[in-house]
């Protein structure tokens, strides 16, 4: 198909297209598809997930920044009426008005380029729809960076956010020679079941500031790593009195501290 329309996988856009059967069904089965349910697919490729994912789904919307790949899809998605395509930067568009007239809780299951991962999936969390289930191929090193316990060499603070947002497990190992052109590296399925939480944007916001801060002074101890940010947390001794009243020492690294630490901390902090 790529050689009739002249078409290959570019690096710059991150395109390793998935072709394995197998994995495809791998990927799917993760999601616990069902007819009623709305699908957010990104990054549509060459389309292959797409029709998998339109054979189980109600509904599969599609987002794919690569125009080029239009005639394509156009050939391999004949006939799907219940697929439509988005030629279009995931990270330029609300998610919330690609759903705000559904009612239904949709899911995303998608093979996401690796140079973007992390800021698709900020994006997608971070925005006001109510997932589902979230369903990722990525990189084996950063699906392994998501589930790390605290004081893990690989935890961090993608580790801490995504550990906030979701329950992260993941479902299955992929080898490079599943993909079109193959990368270089392992891959892994990795599923994400939002958790249900009270929102406070105050909070949340200051629960970001630290973990990204405490995570760029990583090797810093809770005390040093804060000192830049105390005015935004209320001061020193509003610090302080959070991390005594929490039974967490200055003295500790981050890297030691629990999603759920690091946002009570927050939730302490904001509390002016």
């Amino acid at each position: 198909m790529l050689t009739k329309y002249n078409l290959a996988a570019k690096k710059q856009l991150g395109q390793n297209f998935l072709v394995d059967a197998n994995i495809l069904r791998k990927i799917v089965s993760a999601a616990n598809l069902s007819s009623s349910d709305l699908v957010l697919e990104v990054g549509t490729g060459i389309g292959a997930l797409t029709t998998a994912l339109s054979e189980q789904a109600g509904y599969v919307l599609t987002v794919e920044a690569d125009s080029s790949l239009a005639p394509l899809l156009k050939q391999v998605l004949a006939g799907r009426d219940n697929v439509r395509v988005i030629f279009s930067d995931i990270l330029q568009l609300n998610p919330a008005d690609l759903f705000k007239e559904n009612s239904i809780k949709p899911k995303v299951v998608a093979n996401l380029p690796y140079y973007i991962t992390t800021p698709i999936l900020f994006h997608l969390l971070e925005s006001d729809v109510n997932w589902d289930v979230l369903v990722f191929l990525v990189q084996k090193e950063v699906a392994e960076r998501i589930i790390s316990p605290p004081g893990n060499k690989v935890y961090g603070a993608l580790s801490v956010m995504i550990q906030h947002y979701c329950e992260a497990e993941i479902v299955g190992v992929v080898p490079p020679t599943v993909f079109l052109p193959k990368p270089k590296v392992n891959s892994a399925i990795i599923r994400l079941i939002p958790k249900e939480k009270e929102f406070s944007p105050e909070i949340e916001k200051t629960f970001s500031l630290l973990v990204r801060t405490v995570f760029t002074y990583r090797r810093k101890n809770l005390y040093n790593s804060l000192r830049g940010i105390f005015t935004e947390l209320g001061g020193e001794n509003k610090v302080m009195e959070a991390l005594k009243t929490l039974n967490i020492k200055p003295s500790q690294r981050g890297e030691t501290l629990s999603p759920e630490e690091f946002y009570a901390i927050a939730a302490y902090c904001s509390e002016f």
